[in-house]
């Protein structure tokens, strides 16, 4: 009995390990808690896997996301300091209330007329990430090397492209750079489809997820610390929607020059925000991600992009000096994308909620501010045929679901053979 006992307790442990490494990576670093607000974490992988012999990096091809902005609305500032200031005129702030609601009115202050601009952190990181860029693949921005860049209409992602081009013309100020940002590009930079949209929420798949999210609501113990009328906190206020907007303003922090004067995390314990994270994890992951509860074609929502990447790889790879091209868009393609491309653990399909940390499905590993896909094609000269790609995610290797003697390295033509076989599965409206 002992000895099962033993057994039984170590299984446990086992299992719980992952879950409890996700737990503790947010814990030691709050920004993770975030989600898709998380800062950009300049954590590029610096030793990379050399290349196979004789194989040198000759094109890359490129999807990241607009760097760090202020939130997308005025509603997302003014819903939590509405709801304390009226409660503060009925005098039902505590002392810490009090002191909140002057943080809140600082932060809106500094938001107003901003709304999804990107800031200069923004502008910052989508610089640096082309710095690294071009000094990691110097033989593929050779002098005069051709840049085809794309962007969304948006502005903060026209605006992540340009940072990014100015910083190439600095260094490299014979590149030859096209730039764009038009209607007749949005089909697959940010492709809409409106039959998968509807599945992503519909009325079954949201009674799952309500049934997930209400386990970690626990909100009494914030609405004590801010407001001194239990009466009224049970009466008055929607804990759940102000526990939403106080964590999304206080995620959003990060990326603004309100992060060096102020904070909103210290509102949350370390059990709050990992509650607060597990949410919007599995929210992105019912919406975006390969989840079988509403059919798992989710990732599919960005099937011209991964087509429009395949044969536009295949034919520059015909060139002697193909160059690069580059797409700036949103965190709603690039997810969808990287559980498309099934990169990692991220085409993972399950019901268990529950499970997906411990499972490797993190959702702020994928797409913080100005996350990006780097595809990178490898070959020994222009007559060899045997065409190697490697894929960065933030600008890190990662595995792909195909048998390669080179991994992190593949064969081209397994890459494009096995999605093109994936994309033609799916059948359209």
């Amino acid at each position: 009995m002992r000895k099962i006992l033993i057994i039984l307790t170590f299984t446990v442990f086992a299992i719980s390990l992952p879950a409890q490494s996700v737990r503790d990576e947010i814990l030691s670093n709050l920004r993770c808690s975030a989600s898709n607000y998380m800062a950009y974490p300049n954590a590029a992988q610096h030793e990379m896997t050399p290349a196979p012999a004789g194989k040198k990096p000759f094109y890359l091809s490129h999807y990241g996301r607009h760097g760090s902005r202020y939130h997308n609305r005025a509603e997302t500032y003014e819903i939590p300091y509405q709801i304390m200031a009226r409660a503060d005129s009925l005098g039902k702030l505590t002392v810490l209330g009090r002191d909140v609601l002057g943080r809140l009115e600082l932060i809106r202050q500094d938001a107003r007329d901003r709304y999804g601009e990107l800031t200069e952190l923004g502008a910052r990181q989508h610089q640096e990430i082309m710095r690294r860029m071009v000094r990691r693949f110097p033989e593929v921005f050779q002098d005069k090397v051709s840049v085809d860049a794309r962007s969304t209409m948006v502005t903060r992602c026209v605006l992540s492209m340009e940072n990014a081009m100015m910083m190439l013309s600095k260094m490299l100020p014979t590149a030859n750079i096209h730039h764009n940002a038009t209607l007749r590009d949005m089909y697959y930079l940010n492709q809409q489809d409106r039959r998968l949209f509807a599945m992503k929420m519909d009325s079954a798949t949201k009674v799952r997820y309500d049934a997930f999210a209400q386990r970690y609501e626990h909100n009494e113990r914030l609405m004590r610390s801010l407001f001194n009328d239990t009466a009224y906190i049970h009466h008055q206020v929607d804990a759940g929607k102000l526990n939403y907007f106080l964590f999304k303003v206080a995620s959003n922090l990060q990326s603004t020059h309100m992060d060096h004067e102020l904070t909103l995390y210290d509102l949350f314990t370390d059990d709050e925000a990992y509650a607060n994270w597990k949410k919007e994890n599995a929210w992105w992951y019912v919406c975006y991600g390969a989840c079988p509860i509403n059919g798992g074609l989710q990732p599919y929502t960005q099937r011209n992009l991964l087509r429009r990447i395949i044969q536009q790889a295949d034919s520059c790879i015909r060139l002697e000096h193909p160059g690069v091209q580059l797409r700036y868009g949103h965190e709603t393609v690039l997810l969808p994308l990287v559980c498309l491309l099934e990169i990692d653990n991220y085409g993972l399909q399950t019901d268990n909620l529950e499970s997906l940390d411990r499972r490797g499905w993190v959702n702020y590993r994928i797409f913080p501010m100005a996350g990006n896909l780097q595809l990178v094609f490898y070959r020994e000269s222009p007559e060899d045929s045997e065409v190697l790609v490697k894929v960065l995610l933030n600008e890190s290797e990662v595995t792909l679901p195909l048998k390669s003697k080179y991994e992190p390295y593949y064969l081209w033509s397994d890459f494009r053979d096995y999605y093109l076989q994936k994309l033609d599965t799916y059948v359209e409206e």
